[in-house]
């Protein structure tokens, strides 16, 4: 028996890394559930600054659980709650509440969810770290005695939801790191081409909608929206006198300035999990028939993602005002991707292109 359960706790947490908090403990009390049979009611707590918050609760009038806060001392008044307390499992029998340790409001609501007196809790503590953000509660109301497979069991998820929260702590510093990173690498770029400031962003803004015209599928968003955002980063290489030279180009100043996708590619393959990203901020002069730079590729060779910001690249910069010439209207624009459809544009990015537009 107690086999069959540990089975279905494995099979209640495959593939959370992807759920949202709701959905993530939608699946935790629906499991808990099925395996305390003593649980009649639930919730759970989290810290959110210095007080404790319901976010999740089972059998109970969400509405008035949400009026419930507790300060960190607050929350664990009824429980067995040392500062070096472990992740386990733990039960109380509370006969009846202290009126004097909380407010009247609380314990007016503590007797309208029939928590004030008379039933047993199995609790255990989340800790993330050393610190405890949250309190997972079990309730019975019958002075049923919670048994010690129970207890094991919430000893088991009480774990689960502490890795489940150490790993969101984790994807939002990385987050967060990727965006200190990409924020950087833009100012440097801005600093030294007056051009590109707000030019990384537009392209990265017009590659999202190209791609959701194209139904590419959401999940492929971020990675296009970070190349774009980059695609132009390799440019910190290159003179500045060449990048906001007001008269045309020579042969020579353009084979300099064809350099940057492929000093964009040395930045970017420095930066851990950046190698998708690196590969398409590399190939974003690549033309559909084989014209482009730095290699040459032709249709499917490249990137259906680096098809969508070359195109998009192209537009911004041809609707801009640039050192050497006046922005072009969107009409003129939209005529040249017509005339380079199947050339330097791939057909089904310019035809998105043209519907959105």
């Amino acid at each position: 028996m107690l086999s069959l359960k540990f089975s279905i706790i494995a099979n209640a947490f495959v593939d959370t890394k992807n759920l949202n908090k709701n959905e993530f403990f939608s699946r935790v009390f629906e499991t808990v559930f099925l395996l305390i049979p003593e649980a009649q009611k639930g919730s759970f707590y989290e810290l959110d600054g210095d007080i404790f918050r319901p976010v999740f609760g089972k059998g109970y009038d969400m509405d008035l659980l949400r009026e419930l806060a507790f300060s960190k001392d607050e929350a664990f008044i009824d429980y067995y709650s040392p500062l070096t307390q472990e992740i386990d499992a733990y039960q109380v029998n509370i006969n009846k509440r202290d009126d004097s340790l909380f407010s009247e409001r609380q314990i007016t609501i503590f007797k309208q969810l029939d928590t004030y007196s008379d039933f047993a809790s199995l609790y255990a503590p989340i800790k993330l770290d050393d610190v405890k953000i949250g309190l997972l509660c079990l309730e019975n109301f019958d002075k049923k005695m919670f048994s010690e497979t129970s207890r094991l069991v919430l000893k088991i998820f009480a774990r689960l939801i502490s890795n489940f929260y150490s790993y969101k702590v984790y994807q939002e510093l990385e987050s967060k790191r990727y965006k200190d990173i990409i924020d950087a690498l833009v100012s440097a770029i801005e600093i030294k081409d007056v051009y590109t400031e707000g030019h990384a962003k537009r392209v990265s803004e017009i590659s999202i909608k190209i791609a959701q015209v194209m139904d590419i599928p959401a999940g492929r968003f971020r990675t296009i929206e970070i190349a774009a955002i980059l695609h132009d980063i390799g440019k910190i290489g290159t003179p500045t006198e060449i990048l906001n030279k007001t008269s045309s180009l020579t042969e020579e100043e353009f084979e300099i300035i064809k350099r940057h996708p492929l000093d964009a590619k040395k930045i970017l393959d420095k930066i851990q999990g950046f190698e998708e990203i690196s590969d398409l901020t590399y190939r974003h002069h690549e033309y559909f028939d084989g014209s482009g730079y730095p290699e040459g590729l032709s249709g499917d060779q490249i990137p259906i993602e680096a098809h969508i910001i070359q195109a998009a690249d192209a537009l911004d910069a041809m609707t801009s005002k640039r050192a050497y010439r006046e922005a072009m209207s969107i009409e003129t624009a939209l005529n040249i991707f017509k005339k380079e459809k199947g050339k330097q544009f791939h057909p089904e990015v310019t035809d998105a292109v043209l519907k959105l537009f």
